[in-house]
């Protein structure tokens, strides 16, 4: 994997429990979630995941590049081609989970509409939203116990009309 830093607020000077890790596809969706977790007191960095050398996967590297920019934060461009065989989705949690380790970064997160709850034994579940917006627990279903204890999804309590009207709020 190779890691490359681009300019940003300098997210490596906050406690490590302050600190997620999330990936970035460019998307205002993905966005939007970047200022969820700033707003409730995070040190947002950002990791986009490249898993093929193709124009399309170039071009949303570059679409999450410009807005890591945007947003200020941080971003990991993460070149995880070796896992690209596995479920996608877990492909770029393993890479998201690595690059996070490497910073000492505890938490990872994403922009899927989902929700996480940790039950009295302290164990993680994944969970549909709540808001009505379309399920995508489904496909972070493959992921391990060690991902879902460390993953935070912030868009889980929203509808994508109120995702959207955030996004306007925020101006991306």
């Amino acid at each position: 994997m190779n890691d490359t830093f681009l300019p940003g607020n300098g997210f490596d000077t906050y406690e490590e429990q302050d600190r997620v890790l999330m990936g970035l596809s460019g998307s205002v969706r993905s966005g939007v979630a970047v200022r969820i977790l700033q707003q409730q007191g995070f040190a947002v960095a950002a990791a986009v995941v490249r898993l093929a050398d193709t124009p399309e996967e170039h071009a949303a590297a570059d679409a999450a590049k410009a807005l890591a920019k945007k947003l200020d934060v941080e971003c990991i461009a993460l070149n995880a081609e070796a896992l690209a065989g596995q479920d996608v989705d877990a492909a770029r949690f393993a890479a998201l989970l690595t690059a996070a380790d490497k910073l000492g970064i505890q938490y990872v997160a994403s922009g899927h509409y989902a929700r996480m709850e940790t039950d009295t034994q302290s164990v993680s579940h994944l969970f549909p939203p709540e808001s009505g917006a379309p399920d995508e627990s489904d496909r972070l279903a493959a992921l391990s116990p060690e991902v879902l204890t460390r993953l935070i999804l912030p868009l889980g309590d929203f509808a994508p009309e109120d995702v959207e009207d955030m996004a306007e709020d925020f101006k991306l």
